[in-house]
């Protein structure tokens, strides 16, 4: 489960959370296949653009999504962060989500670090508002440690999920738990937004 599927349960009854994301995308990606313009047909004023992307756009192993640093800070920027902007919405950039690696001390690595890198150079460049996600899911998992993070992410034993019935060990994608804790990061990032949204979390 992605963490959007959980952000509605941690705003108020006023917001409205239309989650577009879908798996396997690129910034790249989602823009080429018009996932992006059928956002962009129906956001306007007063809406809020949430932006998160990293995972897929390093994978250069996979043509379809692959993304380069340069390439992604381009598309979240002149796609994303503009077509919001014309109309009149505000985007909200946040860095990727961490995922299950750490060190031999068991304190979790910064993911995708060039895209969080890029996250921050448009900050700086353009101002426009950010969630550190990458931050904030690394201090939360720290928090916990390597061990309870396979409830987080999905770590299942054989027979315990009809959909993996040997199993899996993935490091990458979250449990039901696991969405839930990172939207409830999500929502205290824009708590502290200097943003009419953070009026609206729970």
């Amino acid at each position: 489960m992605g963490w959007g599927q959980k952000l509605a349960g941690y705003f108020d009854a006023s917001t409205t959370v239309a989650n577009h994301a879908i798996g396997g995308r690129s910034s790249r990606s989602f823009v080429e296949q018009g996932r992006l313009d059928a956002i962009l047909d129906v956001i306007g004023p007063g809406d809020y653009l949430l932006v998160q992307f990293g995972h897929n756009d390093a994978g250069a192993g996979n043509p379809e999504r692959y993304t380069s640093p340069a390439d992604y800070k381009r598309y979240l920027r002149d796609d994303y962060m503009a077509g919001a902007t014309a109309r009149g919405a505000t985007p909200i950039l946040l860095t990727p989500v961490s995922r299950r690696d750490h060190d031999s001390d068991g304190r979790f690595r910064v993911s995708f670090p060039d895209y969080v890198d890029k996250v921050y150079e448009l900050v700086d460049e353009t101002g426009v508002a950010m969630i550190d996600l990458s931050a904030r899911s690394r201090a939360y998992l720290d928090s916990i440690g390597p061990e309870a993070a396979k409830d987080v992410f999905l770590h299942l034993d054989p027979g315990q999920y009809p959909a993996f019935p040997d199993g899996v060990m993935d490091d990458t994608h979250f449990q039901e738990y696991g969405a839930d804790q990172m939207a409830r990061l999500v929502a205290e990032g824009a708590a502290v937004l200097p943003l009419p949204i953070a009026d609206h979390v729970r």
